[in-house]
């Protein structure tokens, strides 16, 4: 639900410059909600659509209030998706006033607004019962890598500019739907929210889509017997006129005496082995009865492949990325935890308590020794014979590393805690 102010802004639009706004509009609005209001580009992508700005029934509802606290706090703060970006720190109280002033001339068909023709633009929204498939590819895979048959619906609705709208298909009962939502503009199968409607004999699936390309796909047991001899029959999903229905049954391998009725326009055997039997039909009325009776002899009981279901692009990808962030994670915790043992190790060996003045060889532990040593490399080099013990036991001042706070020999050079230069 929309955030709801008691007040109207006395301004309201009388302030706003819908020639000022179309600029501001185009600028930071129509990558989302596109030129005429419908959606962008990024809709698609968005897990809530952006509102329809071109829908007048809508809009005739929010106050010009209304759409400036929404474009200046954002979505969150108005009980609107997240995914609504807040403005306020962007643009100026006029600037947004101003994109008030444009987004109501999308709603009402304006000539300042997207500049599309009359027929597009008159008309926010299309009735369900008017929705016609452009195109539905429906494929048959029985026993693929499950025993039950695989069914993959993909297909694309017309008019667009009915979306977001619900779409309504058939399916069996009892079926298992594995994946069912939207298609993106780069062709990945994003997963939307869906539901299913108990029917009598079969059960509807409901997707709420944002665009009009879809995908379905489910597993379902046709098979009344478990011998070697399967046949069933799939009904067509014809619930809105379709102009282009192309299918494609997939002939199981290892299955003997197949036969499909009606019999196959095509048939295509990729490099696998898999035998696919191709159909293609235009204008597809409405209710108009179409079935594929599917029958064939298989005596092994193992599918074709081996299970690997095949899942939305999207899945994949945040999957494969979650994986490979892990692994990085685990790599660089990995390498501090070994840079601070080593660390810890080396102050432990090169700097264990020490009294403030060491007097003789014996008092003189070997870490002090090495430091000893460091420290004789650093100053010119004495006759042969001289007596050198004495020059190896440099006396102590009180002084500390800058940067890491660790005690420091009066001849330090680098801190032995953390290696940075020593400044004198």
């Amino acid at each position: 639900m929309l955030y709801v102010l008691a007040t109207v802004h006395p301004a309201a639009t009388a302030m706003g410059d819908a020639q000022a706004g179309k600029a501001v509009y185009e600028r930071s609005c129509v990558g989302c909600h596109g030129p005429t209001g419908q959606g962008g580009p990024m809709a698609a992508m968005l897990a809530v659509p952006p509102r329809n700005l071109a829908d007048q029934a809508y809009m005739g509802t929010r106050s010009d209030q209304q759409l400036f606290e929404v474009i200046s706090k954002g979505g969150a703060a108005t009980g609107l998706s997240t995914a609504m970006t807040a403005f306020g720190s962007q643009l100026s109280e006029q600037q947004i006033w101003d994109t008030v002033a444009y987004v109501r001339t999308l709603a009402a068909g304006s000539e300042t607004a997207a500049q599309v023709p009359s027929s597009t633009s008159s008309k926010a929204s299309v009735p369900a019962t008017d929705l016609v498939m452009a195109r539905l590819r429906l494929s048959i895979w029985p026993e693929y890598d499950d025993p039950r048959v695989l069914i993959m619906l993909r297909g694309e609705m017309t008019p667009r500019q009915a979306f977001p709208a619900s779409v309504t298909l058939p399916i069996p009962k009892g079926a298992e739907i594995i994946g069912a939502g939207m298609v993106s503009e780069q062709n990945e199968l994003l997963l939307h929210p869906h539901q299913v409607l108990p029917g009598a004999t079969q059960d509807t699936l409901q997707l709420n889509l944002p665009v009009p390309r879809f995908f379905v796909e489910f597993y379902y047991n046709p098979f009344t017997t478990s011998g070697p001899e399967k046949r069933f029959i799939y009904p067509a999903p014809t619930t809105y006129p379709i102009e282009l229905f192309e299918v494609d049954i997939q002939q199981p391998l290892k299955a003997t005496a197949f036969t499909l009725d009606p019999a196959p326009m095509e048939r295509m055997t990729d490099k696998q082995g898999f035998t696919y039997h191709q159909f293609t039909y235009r204008d597809v009325g409405k209710g108009q009865s179409q079935t594929f009776t599917i029958a064939y002899t298989k005596i092994v009981t193992t599918s074709s492949v081996s299970k690997q279901q095949p899942t939305p692009q999207s899945t994949e990808k945040a999957r494969t990325l979650s994986d490979n962030t892990l692994v990085s994670l685990g790599i660089f915790a990995g390498a501090i935890l070994l840079f601070a043992g080593c660390a810890w190790l080396r102050q432990r060996v090169q700097r264990p308590d020490m009294p403030t003045t060491i007097t003789s060889a014996p008092s003189v532990s070997m870490s002090d020794t090495l430091l000893a040593l460091l420290w004789e490399d650093a100053q010119p080099q004495e006759t042969e014979g001289a007596d050198v013990l004495p020059r190896l036991q440099p006396t102590r001042a009180i002084n500390f590393c800058a940067n890491c706070g660790r005690e420091l020999l009066s001849d330090d050079r680098f801190c032995s805690g953390c290696g940075k230069p020593i400044k004198r």
